[in-house]
């Protein structure tokens, strides 16, 4: 199917939202809506710091759908990412592919880009990216990645690059590296076993991490000297990795292209279990009954020895479908997010659709996987060149993933940029109702306890006697790692008796309940906020399972106390 076919019975919305997720349009005219017959797929973000009102995406702009020529396309939203400007293009005229942004110390957005040359040069932008300025040449080569040091320290603000051997304009060397903020760079040297495809990462301390698949493996470079500007990088940990398969490129989904690039990403978290941990992921070919497959593996020793692999996606395996593009990110308070194309809704192959899963306790497990966007071919709109580019963008923060991703709801190939927030499934299921656990009863009828699914109050009715009665239920729900749960408890009573609520988290690591606060209350229908100190890690199952015990203390009343008891979950909330 070649760039001027007509979209098949295509009856897919353009774009909007789909499963309480909004994508929006990021190359757009000036009306914010699509230019018709264009191209733009291959899409880098990039984010200012302390908030993400402000952020930039770069991406391969083609004029026509029936040409292989691009440009350097860039735009930018001042809003979150609700509207986006798409301003033109870096330099028009010119050819320009691979493009990679970042941003330095100065919260100066970077655009890397590689020219028909096979020599990128570097673009700095001291307004969020609204507009771009040339820097310089900047070595680099075809499939270039870059990272930039922000740790403050003796390499804060080193841009590093590392690319492919093919495309290649220096003898198969393929890493280089500027200490002046991208003015000059230093004479390209070879990376140990050659990594291709591949990210970099920098750690807080100023390690530099480069990955890739090289000969007969994926590989993980370790360099503890690349941040110091006096001496020539040299990487002192290089580890062989496996993914459960190899890089996944030419395949029916992306015919002229990678399914997928390897992504490695550092925990800076503080202060959690999974801080410090290393992260690797891939989509790759496994066998042809799971020719794609979003894999991952992890390191809590510094990259000396990984995890076995893992599969992200969590249909049926052996189905022959595709789940490619796997990309990865990880939040500041250590959840990581991964999000991935994926054709298991379309026994073709032809309709493929951006999902996301992540995980809260280090990538020992992940979540169900959720679609995120509505379908798109993925065979269609090629300008000249049959593919949706090599890569698309994720950028996490606490609150959510910011995504940028090519797809074709226009009939064409278009750039979208979507927010997953963070929403944790509570999982109400898990719940059991204790009924009444200590005290005597009379009459009436007591120890009935129902749950309601509509609204997850748990009812107990009661009757006591002259002893103290206690009620209490349990249930477990999913929570990030690093949260704050507020617990509220609404009590309905027909007496003015003081009540006393205690809320227990279990802890996972002892096997026991731990109190995790005891309020008096005075009257009915009052709330109450327990907030979690210190340290939340023992209350995580690895799942990121969460377990509350709440229990209501009826004091002794004479003759009797009778009621209803009302543990509102619904109004369960984190912060």
């Amino acid at each position: 199917m070649g760039p001027s076919s007509v979209v098949p019975f295509l009856s897919i919305v353009p774009q909007g939202t789909f499963n309480g997720y909004n994508s929006v349009q990021v190359n757009v005219n000036a009306q914010g809506q699509n230019i018709p017959n264009d191209a733009a797929n291959e899409p880098s973000m990039t984010i200012t710091p302390g908030g993400r009102r402000y952020m930039s995406v770069g991406w391969r702009q083609f004029n026509s759908v029936t040409s292989n020529f691009r440009q350097g396309g860039f735009g930018y939203s001042t809003n979150g990412g609700a509207a986006w400007t798409f301003p033109g293009v870096l330099e028009p005229g010119v050819f320009r592919s691979d493009p990679v942004l970042g941003i330095d110390p100065q919260n100066r957005h970077l655009y890397l880009s590689l020219r028909d040359t096979f020599f990128d040069d570097l673009w700095r932008s001291a307004n969020a990216g609204a507009n771009f300025s040339f820097v310089g040449p900047a070595t680099g080569g075809d499939k270039q990645w870059m990272a930039v040091d922000t740790t403050g320290g003796i390499g804060n603000g080193n841009l590093y690059q590392a690319w492919s051997t093919a495309g290649n304009n220096w003898g198969g060397r393929q890493f280089s590296r500027s200490t002046n903020n991208g003015a000059s760079w230093m004479n390209p040297i070879n990376l140990p076993h050659q990594p291709v495809w591949g990210t970099l990462d920098v750690a807080p301390n100023g390690d530099l991490f480069v990955v890739g698949e090289g000969s007969s493996s994926f590989w993980f470079l370790r360099s503890q000297n690349a941040q110091n500007p006096s001496v020539t990088p040299t990487f002192n940990r290089q580890v062989a990795v496996s993914l459960g398969g190899q890089m996944a490129y030419g395949q029916y989904v992306n015919p002229s292209g990678l399914s997928g690039q390897t992504w490695v990403a550092y925990d800076k978290s503080s202060g959690l279990p999974t801080s410090g941990n290393l992260y690797m992921l891939c989509s790759v070919y496994r066998n042809s009954t799971n020719p794609c497959d979003v894999m991952f593996s992890r390191s809590t020793d510094g990259g000396a020895t990984w995890s076995a692999p893992k599969r992200v996606n969590d249909d049926p395996p052996g189905t022959a479908r595709y789940h490619w593009f796997g990309t990865m990110s990880v939040a500041p308070n250590g959840r990581i997010d991964v999000v991935w194309y994926d054709t298991r809704a379309d026994s073709t192959n032809q309709q493929s659709a951006l999902y996301y899963a992540y995980s809260l306790d280090g990538g020992n497990t992940f979540s169900p996987s959720v679609q995120v966007s509505g379908p798109f071919y993925s065979r269609i709109g090629w300008p000249q060149q049959n593919k949706l580019g090599d890569y698309i963008a994720c950028l996490s923060d606490i609150g959510g993933a910011n995504v940028a991703y090519a797809a074709t709801f226009n009939g064409e190939q278009d750039v979208y940029y979507v927010r997953i927030p963070f929403a944790p499934r509570f999982d109400f299921g898990a719940f059991a109702a204790q009924k009444v656990e200590g005290g005597s009863q009379a009459g009436g009828v007591a120890n009935t306890w129902s749950l309601d699914g509509s609204t997850y109050n748990v009812r107990g009715a009661y009757v006591s006697a002259t002893q103290t009665l206690v009620a209490s239920a349990r249930l477990d729900f999913q929570v990030p790692a690093d949260a704050k749960y507020d617990l509220w408890l609404t009590t309905a009573l027909n007496v003015a008796n003081q009540l006393t609520e205690e809320v227990h988290l279990y802890n996972w690591v002892l096997g026991r309940y731990d109190l995790l606060g005891t309020r008096a209350l005075q009257r009915s229908k009052i709330s109450v906020t327990f907030p979690l100190q210190g340290d939340p890690s023992p209350y995580v199952d690895a799942s990121g399972k969460v377990r509350v015990w709440i229990r209501a203390i009826f004091p002794r009343a004479s003759p009797r106390t009778v009621g209803t008891l009302f543990l509102d979950l619904a109004r369960l909330k984190m912060n």
